[in-house]
């Protein structure tokens, strides 16, 4: 059986990288297919991004879907290689160090919603 999916609404946040690193953390409460998150910095940065399944399941099961270093890039599209459904106690943790203190990043996830 193949599932179908509807796209939602967009999810926002953002971080004055001078003022601390980003670390957030969304949970949609209901299942969803991450389909792509969109990175966008106010100058160009040399930091490293981490994108995060937070597992409902506990720590254990928590999977790392990317690790990406920016040099001195203000634009980065990650875009899942395969599918990623998220149960509705799962969440999706983003973060970015601000080891050289400089710009205001700006998220943007976009997904859908699984609907069987």
């Amino acid at each position: 059986m193949s599932n179908s999916y509807e796209l939602r609404s967009d999810i926002t946040t953002s971080q004055d990288l001078t003022a601390g690193a980003l670390d957030y953390t969304t949970t949609i409460g209901r299942r969803f297919k991450l389909e792509q998150i969109i990175f966008r910095a106010s100058v160009a940065i040399t930091e490293t991004i981490t994108i995060t399944l937070d597992s409902g399941n506990g720590a254990s099961y928590d999977t790392v879907l990317r690790v990406k270093g920016l040099a001195n890039e203000q634009n980065y599209v990650f875009i899942p290689e395969g599918q990623v459904n998220f149960q509705a106690t799962d969440a999706l943790r983003i973060q970015c160090t601000n080891a050289n203190l400089t710009g205001t990043l700006y998220v943007t996830i976009k997904t859908a919603e699984v609907l069987q």
